[in-house]
């Protein structure tokens, strides 16, 4: 019975960390490649911009946050560093990348 739950939560890890995960011909990028990577296989993002921190007020200071509302880790790591946007095929991939590395990968349909 043991053997079957563990390879329950090991086939649904695998499939958590395929979201993750985007296909570009026949090269995978994946949560933690570099910003250069990304670059090297897809070229210059077709929109370049700063991740908005909804966070901070315009003079640099933090709001303070509703005690009824929690922020998960996702919600985060998208609202810091820099969004690259690229349409490919009929989708539009957007990149989340902090420090030079990939932090969130979106890829929805048009």
């Amino acid at each position: 019975m043991r053997c079957y739950l563990f390879l329950a939560l090991l086939i649904t890890s695998f499939s958590a960390h395929a979201l993750q995960s985007i296909r570009v011909g026949s090269q995978v990028l994946v949560v933690g490649d570099s910003a250069a990577r990304v670059k090297g296989l897809l070229g210059e993002p077709s929109v370049h911009s700063k991740a908005s921190n909804p966070g901070k007020s315009k003079k640099g200071k933090t709001k303070a946050k509703s005690s009824g509302h929690s922020e998960g880790k996702s919600a985060s790591v998208k609202d810091k560093g820099e969004k690259w946007q690229y349409q490919r095929e009929g989708r539009i991939t957007t990149f989340t990348i902090v420090g030079g590395k990939i932090a969130h990968i979106e890829d929805v349909a048009r």
